[in-house]
């Protein structure tokens, strides 16, 4: 009993690995055909590169709204009751916050038609129909862009409470930090193809459709994820990183490519292991 008790266990072992093999092997394949995609095909990194330049353009606007009511923040900051911090300053800034928040959420939409459209370059549409057809639909673009600042300002507020607890208690609000960004991880991973599935899905449709894909495929999206953002790093590290070595006449340029590819590289990645996956 106890050798086919082994026997079994082994056995069960080994198709764990083989499956874990296969798993990493198809979406190392994956990582490897999206690297080769771009690079053979630099076009897609136009979106992004267009989206840091209208940021960079409008970064004055975004400092004009900001300098105020940060330079009064800092000298009057023992000032300022914690308790009431929101209303005092929309009470004291409105035309700054409310220019901020329209910039920001504006830059927002032309971020998601951006990536939406890169998704539909890494599908096969030609370059001008894939700008064409997701500016067309822009309300999607409008509405990804709303559930992402509002997920955003609900991570940042438990992110907030847990950095509170830290300073009471260092051990728990360690162990929360941990939880807090394993879960945030997972999140990420089960919602994030909704990026591909806007393709041909409304909002709605879309996340549903991540969710049920993560769920059917857990550690192949969790290994992709991770190893994508990696490999994105790893490259924008390496560009930034030349560029400040070669000098002033490549520093900016390559940092801007740096940026573009890790951004299209993450889209053009969950893209084509979506849909390979949904064949």
């Amino acid at each position: 009993m106890l050798e086919i008790s082994k026997g079994k266990f082994k056995n069960i072992i080994n198709l764990i690995l083989a499956s874990s093999r296969g798993v990493l092997g198809m979406v190392v394949s994956n990582l490897f055909v999206s690297f080769l995609q771009i690079i053979t095909k630099p076009w897609f990194l136009i979106p992004i590169i267009a989206l840091l330049l209208i940021g960079g353009a409008t970064s004055g606007l975004s400092l004009w709204a900001l300098e105020r009511p940060f330079t009064d923040f800092v000298l009057y900051y023992n000032t300022v009751p914690n308790d009431n911090l929101l209303g005092i300053m929309l009470a004291n800034y409105p035309l700054e916050l409310a220019t901020y928040a329209v910039l920001g959420l504006v830059l927002s939409v032309i971020g998601m038609i951006a990536m939406i459209s890169i998704a539909r370059l890494a599908k096969g549409e030609k370059f001008v129909d894939a700008i064409n057809d997701t500016a067309k639909e822009w309300k999607r673009a409008f509405a990804a862009a709303l559930i992402f600042w509002l997920v955003f300002f609900i991570f940042a507020a438990i992110f907030s409470a847990i950095g509170e607890i830290l300073q009471i208690n260092e051990l728990i609000g360690s162990i929360l930090l941990v939880i807090f960004l394993i879960i945030l991880f997972v999140i990420i991973t089960k919602i994030i193809f909704t990026l591909p599935a806007l393709t041909e899905k409304d909002l709605k449709k879309a996340v549903q459709e991540s969710w049920k894909f993560s769920n059917k495929r857990f550690w192949g999206t969790i290994a992709l994820v991770f190893l994508t953002m990696l490999i994105s790093f790893f490259v924008i590290y390496l560009l930034t990183n030349l560029g400040a070595t070669l000098g002033d006449t490549f520093e900016f340029p390559l940092a801007l490519i740096a940026e573009a590819f890790g951004s299209t590289y993450f889209v053009v990645s969950i893209t084509n292991y979506f849909y390979e996956k949904n064949k």
